[in-house]
């Protein structure tokens, strides 16, 4: 998790204050059966995008069971937005997932389409206790198009982290770039 916020910090885009170790409460939001999902880190965009980021952190080396973790994820991300949309309380927050190793590599180019989020979402259906109907399940295509969009993943590798900025060399950037927020 350490390594995913010191990577994606250093792109200068992000701030990643809090994590689910020293902050909980900041990583944490609500699904709509009530219950809260914890994120490993949380944070914001900076400059103009200004949108809240929640980030799942898995430091794999093998694909393991990413797959069958992921669906569930993508579930959860859609009920939390669904939480904040029927509360009036979307924040635009993102979500975003860093792996260390790919995985559903037949589907990959698919992982992030609001198609695989609403099968995703269909599969978790009792679990997030989401309505059913004469017909099944009810999901808004919508609410998926909406997840798809502010879904971001990403594959690190141990060797990226030698790309990594400094903490000396990251404050000078940021004092460079002026990014609001940093």
């Amino acid at each position: 998790m350490f390594r995913a916020k010191q990577y994606l910090e250093s792109t200068t885009h992000l701030q990643l204050p809090w994590t689910a170790y020293d902050h909980e409460s900041m990583c944490k939001r609500q699904r709509l059966d009530g219950s809260k999902k914890v994120y490993d880190l949380s944070g914001y965009f900076l400059g103009q995008r200004r949108h809240p980021l929640l980030v799942e952190a898995k430091k794999y080396s093998v694909v393991g069971s990413q797959a069958a973790m992921y669906t569930e994820y993508l579930a959860d991300i859609y009920s939390v937005t669904a939480r904040a949309h029927q509360n009036d309380m979307d924040d635009d927050a993102e979500f975003m997932w860093v792996t260390w190793h790919p995985f559903s590599q037949n589907n990959w180019a698919k992982l992030t389409h609001h198609e695989y989020v609403r099968e995703a979402v269909r599969e978790h259906a009792e679990r997030l206790k989401l309505r059913t109907g004469e017909g099944g399940v009810e999901i808004d295509d919508e609410l998926c198009r909406l997840v798809s969009t502010r879904l971001w993943l990403l594959v690190l590798s141990d060797r990226q982290h030698e790309l990594v900025l400094s903490p000396e060399e990251l404050k000078l950037a940021m004092m460079n770039l002026k990014r609001d927020g940093a």
